[in-house]
């Protein structure tokens, strides 16, 4: 008998729409030229990595709002927590450094910064594949 504890689960579209969310919001600063959206991306990832799902707020947006509307019989399937929550994480720091290097006056580096989060995000939103979650497979075996 395994003492291991069960994995924490989450509704398989919950990370889909956080990185669609975070995907358009980069790009929008991007194309506008507005950092501080970065540095509001940046605040949501890092509340919703700390505080975890119920605190989460494109989280809760998508179950009390979206979800709802989109799918009324609730998710469609559960996976995993712990690969997109990983990805969050490098999110987060990565885009904690963009907000820092808008801060100190260094706009290329927090753009470049933010345009590899939009396109992690968006690769992950619309095709499901998480490089995130792929490296913490790679690095945990799991």
């Amino acid at each position: 008998m395994s003492t291991e504890a069960a994995a924490p689960t989450i509704d398989v579209d919950v990370p889909r729409f956080n990185q669609g969310v975070i995907a358009v919001v980069g790009g929008i600063a991007f194309l506008l030229d507005v950092p501080w959206l970065v540095g509001l991306a940046f605040a949501v990832l890092a509340i919703s990595w700390a505080g975890g799902p119920r605190v989460a707020p494109l989280t809760r947006l998508w179950i009390d709002v979206v979800r709802p509307r989109l799918r009324p019989d609730g998710p469609r399937a559960f996976e995993d927590a712990r690969p997109p929550r990983f990805a969050q994480l490098l999110g987060t720091v990565v885009l904690g450094a963009a907000t820092v290097a808008f801060l100190v006056g260094l706009p290329a580096v927090g753009w470049a910064l933010t345009l590899v989060v939009v396109a992690l995000a968006a690769l992950a939103a619309t095709t499901e594949i998480c490089v995130g979650c792929l490296l913490y497979r790679w690095a945990t075996g799991r």
